[in-house]
């Protein structure tokens, strides 16, 4: 046998080891229920709601805007925190939310330094949301970055994920790429967002374990959604992204106090 032979033998041999490397070890995650309750708006199985239809929801948004000018990248990012209980049969949830503006000047002189960064609490206030409209309990606060996209993403189980296995220690996660069809689709009516230029935009849920058996069924655990977009500002493209994480908990957290927190979020608001 020659030497050039078995050269191309171990190659073949490596990459096929390599190759079946790859794969061993992953698992399908068996998401069609739950991502076919998220399309329906079966809001009592996506949020693993509480017997008698209750359930909490923690969301988190990001705004982020980054523009180029003399003195270096202009940064101002818009986070906004919210924490509430979300009833099915009234579809209405009540909750707080606060929101926070970072700012920041980054260029070449100031490389690891933060002398640029400024961080203010704009508001944190009580506030309901009915029929996918938020309201304050102060009505004069604008309350538009509370997105609480858990209501239904439209055609979404009509979607094949770019990823759906998990590898070895991975935390169980498919993900969507989607193009600006797709985007504009399934979920832009409810972000309602205004853009020149469409970059990208993903969406992932997590799973707490990626096989779904009647003995131990599948919840999701978190939602995100990714946006990146550029907005026209007198001659120029601005960079913008959005961002938006959705967590939920166990069934039997909410048996345990999602009703009580429902009530005392009420009363808040009321009061």
């Amino acid at each position: 046998m020659s030497k050039r032979l078995v050269k191309k033998i171990v190659i073949v041999m490596t990459v096929t080891f390599l190759l079946s490397a790859c794969s061993f070890g992953e698992t399908k995650i068996e998401y069609e229920r739950l991502v076919k309750a998220l399309d329906e708006g079966d809001m009592k199985t996506v949020m693993s709601a509480s017997d008698d239809g209750y359930a909490y929801v923690k969301e988190e948004t990001s705004e982020s805007t980054y523009e180029e000018k003399e003195d270096g990248e202009h940064s101002r990012i818009i986070y906004q925190t919210t924490h509430g209980v979300y009833n099915v049969k009234e579809d209405d949830l009540y909750g707080e939310t606060t929101q926070k503006v970072v700012t920041d000047i980054k260029n070449d002189k100031n490389v690891g330094s933060n002398q640029n960064y400024k961080k203010e609490t704009v508001y944190s206030t009580n506030l309901k949301n009915e029929k996918s409209r938020s309201i304050a309990q102060n009505q004069g606060i604008d309350v538009s970055y509370v997105k609480l996209m858990f209501r239904g993403l439209n055609e979404l189980s009509k979607l094949k994920p770019s990823e759906d296995k998990k590898r070895s220690s991975e935390p169980s996660i498919i993900s969507y790429d989607l193009t600006e069809l797709q985007f504009k689709s399934i979920m832009n009516d409810k972000l309602n967002l205004k853009y020149d230029k469409f970059d990208s935009a993903i969406l992932m849920i997590e799973f707490n374990t990626p096989n779904d058996t009647k003995e131990d069924q599948m919840r999701i655990i978190q939602i995100t959604i990714s946006v990146n977009y550029e907005e026209r500002k007198e001659d120029k493209l601005i960079k913008r992204n959005q961002e938006i994480s959705t967590y939920y908990h166990t069934r039997e957290e909410n048996n345990q106090s999602s009703k009580k927190e429902y009530v005392n979020y009420e009363k808040e608001y009321i009061n």
